[in-house]
Formats: structure tokens, sequence, C-alpha cells
């Protein structure tokens, strides 16, 4: 038979169909013609018979497409680029310069507070300055989301407290929209700030000096109480504000549960034509998008997750759930199986600063609230399972992943029904004005005029309206607490004029003419005489939105931070009431307004 050499990997020339490889082949060096170059080789002798035989058509040759098929999908619109895909694509001749990828979000890391050093500025770290501390949390969140694949992470630095509600604000819409020589971001994190402190000024920066909307903030969760999250609307364009605590073990945890899946789903995007056959393509209805977005939230790609129990008793917190940094261990149930279990086990104190406890965690284990209020138990036992959160995935097979509908999270959703909706669209507002018997018929605090003002500082009429306003006259107070105020205004606000408010505010009246600064001030003493009435119908307080109010109203006009603003539930329905002074108003709400229709959602739920 004829035979020519050819190379690993060359075309076959026409005219043959088999290939024997030439470690079963002997060079005869004897029948070399020195006048030519052509090579002689015969089979080896021993393997003469065996090649024969087994070498059929096409033996050691790659049919053209055998590899992959004629019309065959190598590669699916939305799907993630990994090193095998570029090799696909490469191998089928496809250009790898003109691949159409999506652009990464852009994320900007922010840190915020005057006790802050730059930790790779080593010259400052070095100079040990009093009441100050490294600055942990931008390089481990930078870290942190340079990991997860689905951003390109951007160091904003550091800002401080004394830099000003203005000049903060302007530093960040240049970042947030960019220039002629910078893109701008997408998403900006900031850490610290966000708490209720004298100093904690970011959230003022975003809703009043960048004109951002807050949509959730105060959480319950431990930790992350403080997180909010706020957008800002510019030209048909919207970023988005993860304003996170200043704890570094908080603010790595809070960016792992909220920031990473909401990159995902930046990323990857929505398929409209999907949810369009799943909800209906009409989404200028308003129950259709509510639907579209349940949907998008529903399918939302999050963390994988396991069942592991914990191999010592763990103290549950008596006030919130709680993300528990575990270290996680898989142990065969038996020898012959092939099934595991997992055991997890607490990688030590949990304090928020304490970044050790991140150090080899594996996942973050889900613990209730602890107490009456909560699981009724103060310890989770040894041996007993709750899900943990994996910080990365368990296999790296191709796969969509743990949707949202599917996750231990999800009776989060429950809160989305009509009715609790319903609730948050829109407050139905009761309000009581008190008045000093001497200041009856005050022109600046009539009813009306008063109740416009609230509804504009709620976000106008499509927010809030006004069930009903009533006026109450607060007699002057006597050495002793006057019980017919208290039974009178008791029945005020349980009387069918507010019957029907979730939201109530008893505004008391300041003293002296409104109009004219140098005589007026705020009526502490009415002010206090009204908390005091109020005292036994409110069931529990909300210190942290009683001092976002009073920090708001203190904002317009500084005499407001005299009064001793009230925020609370009442005993006897779900309703939250509110005492303020008609000074500072406006900012008082603006200040609380985002985690006022979170509250009252809660309330209702």
């Amino acid at each position: 038979r004829s035979a020519i050499y050819v190379t690993t990997g060359a075309v076959v020339p026409n005219g043959f169909d088999a290939v024997i490889p030439i470690e079963d082949t002997a060079i005869l060096h004897d029948y070399n013609d020195s006048s030519s170059d052509v090579l002689k080789m015969k089979i080896v002798p021993s393997k003469v018979s065996s090649i024969l035989n087994e070498t059929k058509p096409w033996t050691w040759i790659r049919k053209i497409g055998s590899d992959v098929a004629a019309e065959s999908i190598v590669l699916s619109k939305g799907e993630k680029i990994r090193p095998v895909h570029l090799a696909l694509l490469a191998q089928l001749g496809a250009p790898l310069d003109v691949l159409q990828v999506k652009t990464l979000p852009r994320i900007g890391v922010l840190s915020t507070g005057n006790e802050l050093v730059d930790a790779y500025e080593s010259s400052k770290l070095k100079s040990n300055q009093l009441g100050k501390i490294p600055d942990a949390n931008r390089p481990l969140l930078l870290s942190q989301l340079g990991a997860y694949g689905n951003c390109a992470p951007t160091d904003l630095g550091i800002v401080t407290d004394d830099d000003g509600i203005d000049a903060i604000s302007s530093r960040l819409n240049q970042i947030l929209w960019g220039n002629d020589e910078t893109e701008g971001i997408d998403v900006l994190v900031a850490t610290g700030g966000i708490s209720m402190g004298e100093k904690d000024i970011m959230e003022r920066v975003f809703v009043r000096g960048m004109g951002g909307k807050v949509h959730f903030g105060r959480m319950n969760m431990k930790p992350g109480k403080p997180t909010t999250f706020i957008t800002i609307d510019k030209d048909h364009s919207r970023k988005l504000v993860f304003a996170l605590p200043g704890n570094p073990v908080s603010a790595s945890v809070c960016c792992e549960l909220l920031v990473r899946p909401c990159l995902e789903l930046l990323h990857n995007g929505v398929d409209i034509d999907e949810i369009g056959r799943q909800t209906g393509p009409n989404f200028e209805d308003e129950s259709t998008m509510r639907e579209a977005v349940k949907y998008v939230v529903e399918n939302a790609n999050v963390h994988e997750e396991v069942v592991a129990s914990i191999t010592s008793d763990i103290k549950l917190d008596m006030g919130r759930p709680e993300y528990h940094r575990v270290t996680l261990n898989r142990k065969p149930i038996d020898n012959n199986s092939g099934q595991y279990i997992y055991q997890a086990t607490s990688t030590g104190q949990q304090r928020s600063s304490i970044v050790l406890s991140l150090r080899n965690a594996d996942g973050l284990m889900m613990l209730p609230r602890g107490g009456p209020m909560g699981c009724g138990s103060t310890v989770a036992k040894k041996g007993e399972s709750f899900p943990v959160f994996m910080f990365s995935k368990i296999s790296s097979s191709i796969g969509s992943g743990t949707k949202f509908k599917d996750s231990s999270h999800r009776p989060i959703l429950d809160y989305n029904n009509d009715h609790v909706h319903n609730k948050r669209e829109k407050l139905m507002v009761g309000v009581v004005i008190c008045l000093s018997e001497k200041d009856r018929g005050k022109k600046d605090v009539l009813p009306d005029e008063l109740g416009s003002r609230i509804v504009r500082s709620l976000g106008g009429e499509s927010k809030a309206s006004i069930t009903s306003h009533v006026t109450c006259i607060v007699p002057t107070m006597a050495k002793a607490p006057n019980d017919n105020f208290a039974n009178k205004l008791s029945s005020l606000i349980h009387g069918p004029a507010i019957e029907g408010s979730n939201v109530i505010f008893v505004v008391v009246a300041s003293k002296g003419d409104t109009s004219k600064s140098r005589t007026r001030h705020v009526a502490f003493r009415t002010g206090l005489e009204v908390n005091h009435a109020l005292a036994p119908i409110i069931d529990k307080h909300a210190h942290a939105l009683a001092l976002q109010v009073r920090k708001g109203a203190s904002s317009q006009d500084g005499i407001a931070a005299m009064f001793e603003n009230v925020v609370g539930t009442l005993r006897e329905r779900s309703s939250l009431i509110i005492t303020c002074s008609d000074i500072g108003l406006e900012r008082a709400i603006g200040a609380m307004k985002g985690s006022l229709f979170h509250a009252i959602s809660l309330i209702n739920a």
C-alpha cells in the first residue's frame, strides 16, 4: 500500500483515508536513497497483524466538523464568558476582537469619616495620630467586589465629615455622572456616616445634596442595621447608592448580601421577552409592572446555600436575626453512601469591628431572632441546623445557580403581596394640632395650611393624603400632670375623626409670631405636656426615627433642636404616631420619609 508522512494536526491529502502512528513504524536506514529526500518506513514487524486488522478507513483521522456539528450553539446570549468559551470561539474561527460583550457595571467605593487614615499611605499609618484608625473598609470591599467578577471596582478614596454636605455632594455628583474626561459610575458603595450620630451626614448628602430617594434603611438584621439604599435620577438615567455601616464586618456582610446579588442582576440583565411571556407585554399597566418586578426578583441569582448543624451552642440576638460567620466541614454520612452532611463552627466573637471573624469563614449562617418576639429560644443548641449562605460556589459547573424564589430568603417576598403594597403606596395621615390656651386661633398653624405642608414634605398627593385634622388646646402646665388633658388627647387620637390613619402627626405649635424669627420659640413645656399625655397609649418607641426627625428639623432651623420628638406605635391599632413642632417641619419629615414608608409597611404586614 502506498503511504506518505503527515504531521499531527495536518490536513490528510486526497486519496488517503487512514493514519498509522509513527510510534508503530520503523525507519529503513539501509533502504534510504541518498539521492532522494523521501524517507522510507515500514510497520514494526511485531505490530503488522494488529495494525492491518484494526486500521480501518478514518482511523486516527478527525473528520471536518466532527468536534462541533453544524448549526450547534456553543455560546448563548447572556452567558458569562469563561476561558473555555474563548478557546471554543477561536477554534471555530470566530474573531475575538469583534466579540460583543456587556460592559461590567462600574462601581465606586468610598469611605467616610474624620477618624480615617488611608491604609495605602504608609507615611500616615506610621505617624500614630491620636484618635485615628486605618481605613480597612476600602481595601476589603475593593478586593471583595473584584473577586465577584461581575463589576469593575473603582477606589474613590476618603471624604471627611468636615468637608460639608455641599462639597461632598458636588464631588460625588461629578463622580456619579462623569464629565468629558471621565465615564462616571453605575453604583456607589459608601461606608460610614449613615447611622444616627451628629456627624452621620451621608443620608443628607445623598437626599438633600444630590436629590436621591431613600427606598429602605434601618434594616432588621445583624450586622448591618443602618444600611440604606438610595437611587439618584438624572436625564432618564439612574444611579444606585448603597450606604453601608462604617464597621468593616458590617460593610462586608451587607456588600455580600445586598450589593453582590444586585450587581449580578445588573450584569446579567433581564430577558424582556421572557418577562412579557410570563406577565403580559403591557408594562405601562401598574399591576403588570408589579408582576414583572416580582418575576425578576424571584428569578434573580443569589448565593448558593447549604444546611449545616452547629458544633456548639450559639447565643441568639434578642432584637434581630443574625448572619453569623462560620467555617464549614463536610462529613460523610457513612462509608458507602457517598452522601455528606455539613457541620458549621462559629469563627468566634462576632462584633462588627472584628475583621478576624471573617478570616477562614466559608459563609454566613442565618440565625433567627431569639426571645419571645422571635423563635422563642435564647440559644441555638449544638446539633441544630440552619441555612448557610456560601461566599463561593460549591461547584464550578455551568448552571443558573440558586434563584431567590428557592432560597431561605424567600419569605421576604410575602411582604410584597397586594395588601402590603397598597399600604406602602400611600400614607393616610391624621393631624392633631396642639395649641396652648393663649395661642388659640393662630393663623399660621391653620389645619389646612399645616396639612398641605405635611403632604408636600411626604412627596405630594400621590404619596400621602390627609384623612382628617383636629385641634386640641393644651392647658397651662400645672405642678402635677393634667389627667383630663391626657384623656382628651387619647380620645381624639382613638376617635372617629382620626380613624383610618396609619400615620398620626401630633404637631405642637410654636410660641410667638412664626413670621418673625426673633419673637418665635419652640413650645418646649407644651411639648413635654403632650409627650407625657401620649405615654400611656404608645406601645413601642422608635427612638432612631425620633432622632432622625429631630436632626432634620434642626437642620432647617436650629431652634427646633429644643423640641423633644417622640415616635412610636399605638397600643390599640396599627398606626405610627409622631410628635413634632411646626418649626422645621419640612426637614423633619424629609429626614425620616424613606424610613417612614418602610416602617408603615412592616407595621401593617
